[in-house]
């Protein structure tokens, strides 16, 4: 974990997103006072009230080269984590234009303005989407072929760090996620998807679901995050953060169907794969394991059953809010 003194500058972007949601509250329960930057503060006050109360909340758009440079050299943060970012769901002709804006020029702008404000260390994430379709396990090493705008954009950020550090000695590191899951994750993500139709007793429709996935739960990302921030000799490097096993979609929603014991039916095969969905992901490991000394330690099932026991809660609770509502609406 992060255990450098409560009063160290940490700055955090994109927490109010799924993964900084997590970091923050980690940050948070190790006395940390983290500032996190967001494009609309009207995001933050959707979130709950330990995130919204105790982080600090600064509204700021990173493509603003010189608001971000003024920023860190008022604050001097010592450690940056970089997480905010587009993953471009759409599929119009402007969903790359978005991604390379606000996934590849936002952070060149941040880590531009790192390296003059003298921060130690940022960690930006990457994704297995930089990878696109290949065979196997792959290691950072396999060559980067993507497919989608998302993974376009993440390989030319990815570029771009590794240019500033090679050039200019700025200190980064890139992180790349596979595929991370577990509670707040946001609409349109499969094992999300699956674990809300479940709990809902509403039917999934999915496709045949051979494609595999390495599928790592976000606790875990959270703690390579933290050792990222601490490992020595790391600027520069590129570690990939997964479980090291690919499991089958297919398999993945009759577990999640098993877990909840929903009665709900699983439709197999009642929806098209897009092109960016057929091909496998599986993470190659080993070099987080020797420079982070890292390794996953939520299996899956204890991941998917911890995620759909929040997702009940939540049901739960907009389930009371409902009934509130027609009860104030009927008086």
């Amino acid at each position: 974990m992060l255990n450098a003194p409560p009063f160290e500058r940490i700055l955090v972007t994109g927490g109010a997103g799924f993964i900084g949601q997590h970091l923050l509250r980690a940050l948070l329960a190790l006395g940390h006072q983290p500032l996190s930057l967001t494009r609309s503060l009207g995001r933050v006050e959707d979130l709950a009230h330990d995130l919204r109360d105790e982080a600090r909340w600064v509204e700021l758009d990173l493509l603003n080269h010189k608001a971000v440079g003024a920023l860190l050299g008022a604050e001097r943060p010592t450690i940056i984590f970089h997480l905010a970012g587009t993953r471009g769901m759409r599929d119009d002709d402007s969903a790359l234009a978005d991604c390379l804006e606000l996934n590849v020029d936002a952070t060149r702008n941040l880590l531009e303005n790192a390296r003059d404000s003298g921060v130690a260390r940022t960690i930006i994430t990457g994704s297995a989407d930089e990878y696109g379709r290949q065979s196997g396990q792959i290691s950072e090493t396999h060559p980067l072929q993507p497919t989608s705008s998302y993974g376009i954009s993440k390989a030319e950020a990815t570029r771009v760090a590794q240019a500033l550090y090679e050039n200019e000695k700025c200190p980064v590191v890139i992180l790349r996620p596979f595929t991370v899951y577990g509670p707040l994750q946001p609409q349109g993500m499969f094992v999300g998807e699956a674990i809300e139709c479940a709990v809902s007793d509403s039917p999934f429709r999915m496709s045949s679901g051979l494609q595999k996935r390495d599928l790592v739960y976000v606790d875990d990302v959270v703690r390579a995050l933290f050792l990222a921030a601490r490992a020595p000799l790391l600027d520069g490097k590129i570690i990939n953060i997964g479980t090291g096993r690919a499991e089958q979609l297919l398999d993945v929603a009759r577990l999640i169907w098993k877990l909840s014991e929903t009665s709900a039916p699983l439709l197999v095969g009642e929806r098209p794969a897009t092109t960016h969905e057929t091909h496998d992901t599986w993470a190659d490991n080993s070099l987080a394991r020797q420079l982070l000394n890292w390794e996953p330690q939520v299996a899956l099932e204890d991941g998917l059953r911890t995620t759909i026991e929040w997702m009940r809660r939540v049901q739960h609770t907009k389930s009371i809010s409902t009934v509130h509502e027609h009860k104030g609406q009927v008086a």
